[in-house]
């Protein structure tokens, strides 16, 4: 566990987002630990802005509590700025800016969530996409070059991604291969994956998420039992 609040906060506001999501859903912090298997001391801290979950551990969390991994994103004291279909058009007809309407996202007011481990993601849309992700990662050089993440990821969908700048590991299943500036790579996001920093210079990458267009989980169980991919 890696204690990270971020200069503005930026954990403090997902952590207070996860406890009103766990409240909703009528989950006790120790049900909660449980489920995701964590302490409940550590959803404690995380809640309070006082700690910070894994990536694995974070989607773990989205799926148990129903929501998008974008709403982390959101101050938790406004309501969420989900698209609007309506105000696109407004937008397209003059009638507000394109900021307003959530079509464009200035660089500098970029919503932002800094994980364990020295990564931090960026959100690139100006509202919460459903059923999607379109994030900018930043990877911090490693302190242990040759260790990868201890956890691997797995969730619904389909991932995409491009390196801007660095080198960056990846292992998808049981492969694992090196990306370079300009380099992409596209893969079901069912099939265990991770990917590390293992260099001395910082690591930046574009990705977009979609929830749609992967194996479903019963089929994806059973193609990676059949190749023992765990």
């Amino acid at each position: 566990m890696t204690i990270t609040t971020g200069e503005d906060g930026h954990w403090r506001r997902s952590g207070e987002n996860i406890r009103i999501a766990r409240e909703a859903a009528g989950i006790s912090v120790r049900e909660l630990a449980r489920r995701i298997e964590v302490s409940a001391s550590h959803v404690s801290q995380v809640e309070r802005g006082l700690a910070s979950f894994s990536v694995p551990t974070l989607y773990r969390v989205a799926q148990e509590l129903g929501i998008s991994m974008d709403s982390l994103f959101e101050d938790p004291g406004k309501p969420k700025a989900s698209v609007d279909f309506a105000e696109e058009q407004r937008a397209a007809a003059g009638e507000v800016s394109l900021e307003e309407a959530g079509v464009i996202q200035r660089v500098e007011s970029r919503p932002k969530l800094d994980l364990t481990s020295g990564l931090t993601w960026e959100r690139l849309t100006g509202r919460v996409e459903t059923n999607a992700e379109f994030i900018e990662v930043v990877y911090e050089p490693s302190v242990h070059a040759s260790n990868p993440p201890s956890e691997v990821v797995r969730h619904v969908g389909r991932e995409y991604g491009i390196i801007i700048s660095g080198e960056l590991t990846i292992q998808v299943g049981l492969s694992i291969s090196v990306l370079t500036e300009g380099d992409s790579v596209a893969f079901d996001c069912s099939i265990p994956h991770r990917f590390w920093n293992a260099t001395d210079k910082q690591v930046r990458a574009i990705w977009f998420i979609s929830e749609q267009g992967g194996a479903s989980d019963a089929s994806a169980a059973e193609a990676m039992e059949a190749r023992h991919i765990y």
